[in-house]
Parts: C-alpha cells; structure tokens; sequence
C-alpha cells in the first residue's frame, strides 16, 4: 500500500468515526424522547446549530477568496496560508462547527446514548484538527507554526481576545 493511501487511511478513518456518529446521533433524535428535559437547552441548541452550520459553510468562500485555489482544484486546496477573517480568530473554524453541532445535539436531546456518541464524535473532531495542524506544518512550515503560536485551535472566544490584543498593540 503506497505511503499516501496508509495516510488517508489514518487520517479519514476518523472522519469517517465522527461522520457516521454525526448521522447517528441526528437519527436518534427521532427515535430517542426525553420529556423531562429542560427546555432551555433545546433553545440553546439552535442557536449553537445555527453558530455551528455558519463556521462550516464560511471557510468554503474565504479560501475560494483568499486561499488562491486553482478553478478546478477542491476548495481546501490553497496555496498560500490563510489567516485573515475568521482564520484571525481560530484556526479551525471548519472543526469548530462540526463540533457545535455534537453539542446541538446534545441540547436537544437530552439523552445519555446522544451525549456518549456526541462526546466520543467530539473527541474524534479535535484529533482531526489536531492532525490537520500537522499536516498543515509539512505544507507550509515556519509560517504555519508562527500563525498556530498567534491563533487557536477552535477556542472562539480566546481568539477573539487574542485579537483585539494584538490589534491594540498596532
């Protein structure tokens, strides 16, 4: 097996685990009912939901736009490291997203299957961004171990002070 099919095994094996548990966790929602649940939760979930759909769509049209991708290249396919508008605040908005919407589930659920399956989904998305972080350091290097020393992971609100710091300072 060539060296770039074992890495994609490694690496979509657990895009595959976060995958399947996304869909599993969304489909139990219709046969899991938990009436004593605190509603405010459910609310809450919505808007996370809502948060989290935006953070997975918004890379698509910032790396289209500033990421330098050739027409008919894939939209993760820059060429030069984007770390401006929502890669100013985090690293992996994208990540970030797919993990709110565990959380959704959660809240909306209320049930101790859907919090197990979210739980171990969202474990599975920091490994993944984790090991994005590596391999985005093989492709662009120093630049991409400076911009992780200046941005995080997914910590939204950390990043959001980072910034206004850094802003501050200029």
């Amino acid at each position: 097996m060539s060296s770039t099919r074992q890495q994609w095994m490694k690496d979509g094996f657990l895009y595959y685990v976060a995958s399947v548990l996304l869909v599993s966790a969304y489909l139990l929602l219709w046969f899991l009912d938990n009436p004593t649940g605190i509603e405010e939760l459910r609310y809450a979930g919505w808007i996370i939901f809502a948060v989290g759909l935006v953070l997975i769509v918004l890379p698509r049209f910032v790396f289209r736009s500033k990421g330098k991708v050739k027409k008919e290249k894939d939209w993760t396919e820059t060429s030069v490291l984007v770390d401006t508008g929502i890669y100013s605040v985090i690293r992996h908005p994208l990540y970030l997203g797919w993990l709110l919407l565990y959380l959704a589930i959660i809240f909306w659920s209320q049930h101790w299957l859907t919090i197990i399956i979210g739980i171990i989904g969202m474990i599975s998305i920091y490994l993944i961004s984790r090991q994005e972080d590596q391999r985005l350091v093989e492709k662009f290097g120093d630049d991409y171990k400076d911009y992780m020393q200046k941005v995080p992971r997914m910590n939204f609100f950390s990043g959001v002070i980072q910034l206004v710091r850094h802003r501050k300072r200029k």
